[in-house]
């Protein structure tokens, strides 16, 4: 398992550093093309601001991951990192949904392209923040595992 050699506090600095230049991504670019229906979504229309994500819009919002375009994904993911590493013990789904949302699977599973086509616009100086995070939770009770297989699946540094 990867080593936890960074602490929440640095991590949201990173995230932070990392996105922070984005802008929102105008309503019609909100939804993924491959997606039929924004109802995940409906939240995020009018330009809302990562920065100001409310815990209420990311915990019930745990699904829009999903159904974003990879520029909606690159643009609101912050907002959930920085909420799991703020609460990493929740009994909400959305650590676990953000963190499976970041796990493309293995390239022979049916939606694998779909998953890592949301991953597409992101930098390098993103993927890295992306991967200390999971790794910063590799060793987590419950979000571990599937931190774990994101890990193997996509962001190794050996696979990028």
């Amino acid at each position: 398992m990867p080593e936890q050699t960074t602490t929440a506090e640095t991590l949201t600095t990173l995230i932070k550093a990392a996105f922070d230049c984005l802008e929102p991504p105008s309503d019609d670019e909100l939804l993924h093309p491959d997606c039929m229906d924004d109802v995940d979504i409906l939240e995020f229309y009018g330009g809302v601001k990562w920065q100001e994500m409310t815990d209420r819009m990311i915990v019930y919002g745990y699904a829009a991951p999903t159904a974003f375009s990879p520029k909606a994904f690159q643009y609101y993911l912050p907002a959930y990192l920085i909420w799991t590493l703020r609460n990493p013990d929740s009994p909400e789904y959305a650590s676990e949904s953000i963190i499976q949302a970041l796990d493309p699977g293995t390239s022979k599973e049916m939606l694998h392209d779909f998953r890592k086509s949301k991953f597409s616009l992101l930098s390098l100086e993103q993927k890295e923040a992306v991967r200390r995070f999971l790794c910063h939770f590799a060793n987590h009770p419950d979000l571990g595992e599937d931190a774990e297989r994101a890990l193997l699946n996509y962001w190794s540094i050996e696979r990028q």
